[in-house]
């Protein structure tokens, strides 16, 4: 089963398009080469207040790990709301 995760970040202008984006192509290069987790560059490129991925459910926990280090990383952890849904 898949689901699909939405990173919505809720004052984006704060946030600034130029972090998000930033914040996505790293997002990115985490999973690029993982079969079980699916990150379109093209919309990260066009991301404006969110990013969207998708990943198989056995694997959402240690995706969502990753998410939280990146967001850290960039100084964002409190900027954002995360969506989970079955697609």
């Amino acid at each position: 089963m898949i689901v699909r995760v939405r990173i919505r970040f809720t004052d984006w202008e704060q946030s600034t398009v130029h972090r998000i984006r930033n914040f996505g192509e790293d997002l990115w290069r985490s999973f690029r080469e993982d079969k079980h987790v699916e990150v379109d560059l093209e919309e990260i490129d066009r991301a404006l207040d969110e990013i969207v991925y998708s990943v198989r459910r056995r694997f959402l926990k240690r995706s969502l790990s990753e998410v939280h280090r990146l967001l850290t990383v960039h100084f964002m952890e409190n900027e954002m709301v995360i969506d989970t849904e079955f697609a």
